[in-house]
């Protein structure tokens, strides 16, 4: 019945059912035929395994993520930015992943980011003579920070896994992400720095401190988000709802022209759809994961692995690369499902930090979101802009590579995920 389970697991994703469906099916079969439990019993993990409290703070995130694209904040924030790097060589796609990097401190939401720092982004690039299919990688690749950045949605949904404390990964993903921004910024530097784009002259002093003063409502999201959570004033979740709040605030007060009602429900829409799409998959994996559980799979594999007379950190690099190679064909989302429940005990019993772990994994979540032919930041952005997704998958490549190095980097030197341990 296990093997019946996989089986038909694997020919429902071939023939393109959705994931959750898939896994739902494979953990029905193994839960009722192999393990013996109810039906009914199957039914309720579905809802059991969306009722967390951790996890309310996915649609609040995606929510003012939402908010501050529609609302105009984030434009603010774009600017201030612009005024800093725009007028040096590379200057403007250094802008991008710098500014993707703030935005995902106040979003948590690669599609938000892309959509957000996207629009602003892409028009300047093109119009200062850089190369679409240039502009359109950063984009795509830079949006992916939001999940390393605090407040990182994978981060909360590997936390509510594997049961760690979500606020530590938020701390251990400073870092790393600021690593990856840098890795990002030389790549766009040196790919555009004697590329003969036009520049716009220099900001004075004056000009820079105005556009701060601008993006100062935007700006002091991040910390008082994080500082409240980190300061213990608050909780991650109870954070995602502060976040809202806060937005809604900023953007009534500063954002009077563009405030409407209308462009609050549509952010509400789209977090809501973007979070069911989160919940109906974990609601499949949990299916998927506990049947395998039950049936002494991950056990066995965690037994296995640690009686083989192998270096640690060579085993974590088999992990790394499943999860490259699974980030080829499934999102993020299903992959994290699927196998962190197999591998995070294996994890455990070579002694290897979690804290580490846990950046490694959602390092390669990033990559997987930018990996052809299923990159879901690559659709999305080929969607919302209306380009051909070869054009975006081009474009991408060579920051794909600088994000690969930035995993490899991270993985060499696990200080830069545990300094704050």
């Amino acid at each position: 019945m296990i093997a019946l389970g996989l089986v038909a697991c694997a020919i429902l994703m071939i023939a393109g059912a959705p994931i959750w469906a898939a896994m739902l099916v494979s953990g029905a079969i193994i839960s009722i035929g192999e393990i013996g439990l109810p039906e009914r019993s199957v039914v309720s993990l579905l809802y059991i395994s969306m009722d967390s409290w951790l996890l309310l703070a996915v649609p609040y995130f995606l929510f003012a993520g939402n908010l501050m694209t529609s609302l105009g904040l984030a434009g603010r924030l774009f600017s201030f930015v612009e005024s800093l790097l725009g007028h040096l060589r590379g200057g403007l796609p250094a802008t991008g992943v710098v500014a993707c990097t703030i935005f995902g401190a106040l979003s948590g939401s690669s599609t938000a980011t892309v959509v957000a720092v996207g629009t602003m982004l892409l028009p300047h690039m093109i119009s200062a003579g850089y190369r679409k299919d240039d502009a359109l990688g950063i984009i795509a690749v830079s949006g992916t920070l939001g999940q390393m950045i605090p407040p990182s949605i994978y981060m909360i949904l590997f936390a509510s896994m594997v049961q760690m404390d979500v606020t530590k990964l938020f701390l251990a993903g400073i870092v790393p992400g600021l690593v990856i921004t840098v890795f990002l910024v030389v790549t766009a530097v040196w790919l555009n720095f004697a590329g003969g784009q036009q520049l716009p002259p220099r900001k004075s002093l004056r000009e820079m401190s105005s556009h701060f003063l601008v993006a100062l409502p935007a700006l002091a999201m991040p910390v008082i988000v994080l500082g409240g959570i980190y300061a213990g004033l608050f909780t991650p979740t109870e954070a995602a709802a502060v976040a809202v709040a806060y937005v809604l605030v900023m953007s009534a007060i500063f954002e009077r022209k563009s405030f409407s009602l209308r462009k609050v429900f549509g952010a509400a829409e789209s977090a809501v759809v973007t979070t069911s799409v989160i919940f109906v998959i974990l609601g499949g994996a949990t299916a998927f994961s506990n049947a395998l559980t039950y049936a002494d799979i991950p056990q066995a594999f965690t037994r296995y692995m640690t009686s083989l007379e192998v270096n640690a950190h060579v085993t974590m690099g088999l992990i790394l690369l499943i999860f490259l190679i699974l980030g080829t064909a499934l999102d993020p989302v299903p992959i994290l499902y699927i196998t962190i429940p197999i591998v995070f005990p294996m994890v455990e019993a070579l002694g290897y930090s979690p804290t580490h772990f846990a950046v490694l994994t959602v390092a390669c979540m990033m990559i997987a979101q930018v990996t052809p032919p299923v990159g879901m930041s690559l659709f999305a952005l080929s969607g919302v802009f209306n380009v051909p997704i070869g054009l975006v998958m081009r474009g991408s490549m060579p920051y794909l590579y600088a994000l690969t190095a930035a995993l490899v980097a991270l993985w060499v030197f696990p200080w830069f995920s545990t300094i704050f341990e």
